[in-house]
């Protein structure tokens, strides 16, 4: 999984900023989910939900619950391919 090609960001006081060029759409990511969206190079949900689970001492259980949320929105976006 990675960012879509149409995407731009930033981080910005620790927070991602995340504009879909082709739409204008732009959004700003909390600190858990611009945690993810660094991690997102080619990893799939089980490496980021380990990623998420080590960051933040997070049970894996919960993890995979969040990153599952942030994917499935992420990709209804078309901000992740």
């Amino acid at each position: 999984m990675r960012v879509a090609p149409n995407v731009a960001w930033q981080i910005v006081n620790d927070e991602a900023i995340v504009i879909d060029l082709a739409s204008g759409q732009v959004i700003g990511l909390n600190a858990t989910a611009t945690f993810l969206w660094s991690q997102l190079d080619g990893g799939d949900e089980n490496a980021l939900a380990s990623a998420i689970a080590n960051e933040f001492d997070v049970s894996e259980e919960a993890a995979k619950g969040d990153v599952r949320m942030f994917v499935d929105d992420m990709r209804r976006r078309n901000l992740i391919v």
